[in-house]
């Protein structure tokens, strides 16, 4: 008994001296992890930078997602905002993103946030460019109009060629019809007289020439077509295209355009012709 109860005081005065070690570094992790909790608060990686919006080339704030919005007019509006001196995730962007959306190329935004190290990435949606202008033809755009009706400068076009929108041909001359001073109804009426001629001939419009508002030209791809003015029949007459264009590759002389002023007879006009009532370019129309 005597020989048990001696071994049982050593264990225990074993077990007493290594868990003593045990005990100091648990309790020096914790302190460890104290500290290092103490010093991330209290980093200045949770605070924006001073010169933040100095430029859009730092690693702390970025601007994707616009191909119209110039990047400097987003870094201008963001330099006149006051920012609180707050770690940035207790700071509201809901202001951001008010006095971003008062650009007015941008359609929507959203201001994310990176909590640590603190950066800012602003996220643009630009509205749509929905009608270009040009003097004539073979001219590049002078200036574009985007949703909503606003009017820009061509320098502003985005440079993927494939999503330039409809080309409208004016020189802006005519003091009735200046494309400066057009309104959403104007913009609206040429984007669907192009969806109507679309819709008609299955084929895409590659331009509207309003340059004589009396007498306006559409060209889609295979042929140009006078419709005349736009008064309330031009889709009734312009709906008759559908019934040409087939018998087109019939014909083997060249074609200058399809004359569809008319409400019954359309006429052919052939290159170095004049049109002539009696001639073999009369084309009688079904609804005739």
């Amino acid at each position: 008994m005597t020989n048990n109860s001696n071994q049982n005081d050593k264990i225990k005065r074993i077990t007493v001296r290594s868990s003593k070690p045990l005990l100091f570094l648990r309790a020096l992790f914790i302190a460890l992890i104290i500290f290092c909790g103490y010093k991330i608060l209290c980093s200045s990686k949770w605070y924006y930078p001073q010169d933040i919006f100095k430029s859009t080339k730092n690693r702390n704030f970025t601007i994707s997602g616009t191909y119209i919005t110039p990047k400097e007019k987003v870094l201008e509006v963001m330099k006149k905002i006051q920012m609180p001196k707050k770690p940035l995730y207790m700071i509201d962007v809901k202001a951001f993103e008010d006095r971003i959306l008062e650009i007015e190329t941008v359609k929507s935004v959203y201001v994310r946030r990176y909590w640590f190290p603190a950066r800012i990435q602003i996220i643009i949606e630009d509205k749509m460019p929905i009608l270009m202008i040009a003097p004539d033809e073979k001219s590049e755009p002078v200036a574009f109009f985007v949703e909503g009706g606003v009017l820009l400068g061509a320098d502003l076009l985005p440079k993927d060629k494939k999503i330039y929108p409809l080309k409208v041909l004016t020189t802006g001359s005519n003091p009735k019809d200046n494309f400066i001073k057009w309104k959403e109804n104007r913009i609206n009426q040429l984007l669907e007289l192009a969806n109507k001629t679309e819709q008609f001939s299955g084929e895409d419009v590659e331009y509207i020439d309003i340059r004589d508002f009396n007498n306006v030209f559409i060209k889609i791809k295979s042929v140009l077509i006078d419709i005349g003015e736009l008064n309330d029949n031009v889709y009734e007459r312009l709906s008759t295209i559908s019934t040409i264009l087939p018998d087109l590759d019939k014909i083997d002389k060249s074609i200058e355009y399809i004359d569809l002023r008319w409400d019954v007879t359309k006429y052919i006009k052939y290159e170095g012709k004049e049109e002539d009532e009696n001639s073999d370019n009369t084309i009688q129309s079904e609804n005739g």
